[in-house]
């Protein structure tokens, strides 16, 4: 009796770039296992920004830059010698079955991500600081946090998470996906997202200095004041919290939207 052995063959594409300041910007592609399905992306930074735009492409293009490159830190000079570069660029990439991660660990070297990817992807991004998230024409899930800096989405087909510190989030929807639940929330910052008209969600809203605004037919509701007390035989703990709630169209999966300090808007798209 034959015996047959099946192997599954994992392919990865890696890059790993070092540079040193050049005067141009840099791109490379990344093809993806299987054009012809969905795929994800994931993008991590520690210093700098990233913006992703969805296209026609049938793989990911990735365009890099450090903030070394720029003409006033070229332009600088030190005993009478022209400085020609920095630290350089640490940059990695990699791609299995349509699972694509682009990601810096560098925390001195300020990097900008420009990256084109095909509309059918779901996204996830990350950075800590100098920077943006900046996000449009994508049909999927976004799940984005930024430390210090402004979170936008701009005409997305799907569903939105956006968290950030210091930074306004601003997202407008081309169609949500029906029973995704969805929340924004900031420390600092406005929270302002557009919904399509036919949008069915059920809005729990709060900001601590500023006020909320809506151009949707919603009945608002308080929560009331919630006390959570400490557990037993730990020091003693009272958090009193509060919240706003409105259901648009009957209602549908949560959206919470939560500032600290700034207003809350939803706005209605079309």
């Amino acid at each position: 009796m034959k015996k047959q052995s099946i192997v599954a063959v994992f392919v990865t594409y890696f890059v790993c770039l070092t540079a040193l300041g050049m005067a141009q910007d840099n791109e490379f592609t990344v093809a993806l296992s299987d054009p012809a399905k969905r795929g994800k992306i994931k993008v991590h930074l520690n210093s700098g920004s990233v913006t992703i735009k969805g296209t026609a492409r049938k793989d990911v293009l990735v365009r890099y830059k450090a903030e070394d490159d720029d003409e006033d830190n070229k332009n600088q000079t030190k005993n009478g010698m022209k400085r020609v570069g920095g630290g350089g660029i640490d940059l990695e990439a990699s791609e299995n079955d349509n699972y694509v991660t682009v990601k810096s660990d560098s925390w001195n070297n300020e990097i900008n991500l420009e990256i084109e990817i095909p509309v059918g992807f779901d996204v996830q991004a990350h950075t800590y600081n100098n920077g943006d998230l900046m996000m449009s024409n994508i049909q999927g899930e976004l799940a984005l946090t930024n430390y210090n800096g402004e979170i936008t989405a701009l005409n997305i087909s799907g569903s939105v998470i956006a968290t950030t510190y210091n930074g306004e989030i601003k997202v407008t929807f081309d169609k949500v996906t029906d029973g995704a639940p969805m929340s924004y929330h900031t420390y600092n910052g406005d929270v302002d997202v557009s919904f399509p008209s036919t949008v069915k969600g059920s809005f729990k809203m709060k900001t601590e200095q500023g006020d909320i605004y809506t151009d949707f037919d919603m009945k608002i509701s308080s929560t009331g004041p919630k006390k959570s007390e400490g557990k037993p035989g730990q020091p003693f703990r009272i958090v009193i919290d509060e919240w706003k709630k409105g259901d648009v169209n009957g209602g549908g999966a949560e959206i919470t939207m939560k500032t600290n300090n700034g207003d809350v808007y939803i706005r209605k798209k079309g």
